[in-house]
């Protein structure tokens, strides 16, 4: 019920700024913001990563999340992004609580209260869909606090900043990756619970394969979580069974099954989904798709020393990086020697912006 809860308001949230803004409805609520901040949003465009001036003000940011800052995926990835993002910044300090989720809804909005009364911190930072009712209920309170949040926010109070991923574009990186790996054209894409986020993926995943592999079929399975590795192992199975020869899965701490599962079927080529993923299994992960929060924080920093706040939202897409891929591993490398090149050419082509992928339908 509590994740229910979380999960209607932080949705309802999309929705109310979709139609605020749109005057319509959509399928694919995060797809409907990025369309309409595609040509409005600072972060469309790769910004500057040198360090700041050495008289530039200096920031403190606080992070918060309900998962451990260490889970090799969604949440390290931001954590590890704003730190290495400080560090070349130079005059950015960044806090971080973590796990805040095992105390529930009190504890996340305790977390959020206590941040913005403080008036500690330059930016609050709430990373994840069950935090964000949180930063709705206390973001109007505390007026001069500075918030970003990994949806839009209920009210869009001109306080709170949006950053958001473009989900096809992610699934896009990922069929890629995997129609580089396959010989039968037999493609597995596995999922979590089968959100709205998950198919906008899914449906870049296709759109890939159709272009790099228009031979090969597409089985998609949803295991029902993103964190049981276990189910993750039985679908990758289930998929090398039935013949699949290159598997990409959209799990977090489930991910480590499908590598397992992989590991068993040399045959078989296995993808990642984060730059955490070959340390989950190095032998097995050929190459993972990436999402690089760094990018945000050279606008982030520049808007609050300037004093100019804004409610974007801030996209993370193919065309600035916030979407990527990692080089091929050492196992990617020795197992298919053309994929080191096929990536590069996919770097350079979305960096002059010659990849387009359609909005979910």
């Amino acid at each position: 019920m509590l994740k229910s809860r979380r999960l209607f308001i932080a949705v309802a949230a999309l929705a109310a700024m979709v139609l605020t803004a749109c005057g319509t409805s959509s399928k694919s609520l995060t797809t409907a913001v990025a369309r309409q901040a595609a040509t409005t949003s600072p972060a469309n465009t790769s910004p500057s990563r040198a360090a700041a001036p050495a008289d530039a003000k200096p920031l403190k940011f606080l992070v918060l999340m309900s998962g451990p800052a260490t889970d090799g995926g969604f949440y390290q990835a931001m954590v590890d992004a704003l730190r290495s993002a400080a560090t070349k910044d130079g005059h950015i300090t960044v806090n971080v609580l973590d796990n805040l989720g095992t105390g529930g809804d009190a504890a996340l909005d305790n977390a959020v209260r206590e941040g913005a009364s403080g008036g500690e911190y330059d930016l609050i930072v709430a990373h994840g869909f069950d935090i964000v009712p949180s930063v709705a209920k206390f973001a109007p309170q505390f007026p001069k606090q500075d918030f970003a949040t990994s949806l839009p926010v209920q009210g869009n109070p001109p306080n709170v900043e949006a950053y958001i991923s473009v989900f096809e574009e992610i699934g896009y990186v990922a069929g890629f990756l995997a129609a580089q790996g396959t010989t039968g054209n037999k493609i597995g894409f596995i999922g979590g619970p089968g959100l709205d986020f998950e198919k906008s993926a899914e449906s870049g995943f296709r759109q890939a394969v159709t272009k790099y592999a228009p031979s090969a079929k597409v089985t998609a399975v949803y295991t029902g979580g993103f964190d049981d590795a276990q189910l993750a192992q039985e679908a990758t199975k289930q998929m090398i069974d039935d013949g699949i020869d290159s598997i990409w899965n959209q799990q977090a701490a489930g991910q480590s099954g499908a590598y397992t599962a992989c590991a068993t079927a040399p045959k078989v080529n296995c993808f990642g989904n984060s730059q955490f993923s070959e340390a989950v299994n190095p032998s097995t992960v050929l190459a993972s798709s990436v999402s690089d929060y760094s990018i945000l924080v050279p606008d982030w920093a520049a808007r609050l020393r300037a004093g100019k706040w804004e409610i974007g939202p801030d996209m993370l897409n193919l065309r600035n990086g916030g979407i990527t891929l990692t080089d091929a591993t050492a196992a990617g490398k020795a197992k298919l020697p053309s994929l080191q090149k096929a990536i590069d050419q996919f770097k350079a082509d979305a960096t002059a912006g010659q990849i387009v992928v359609a909005p979910a339908s």
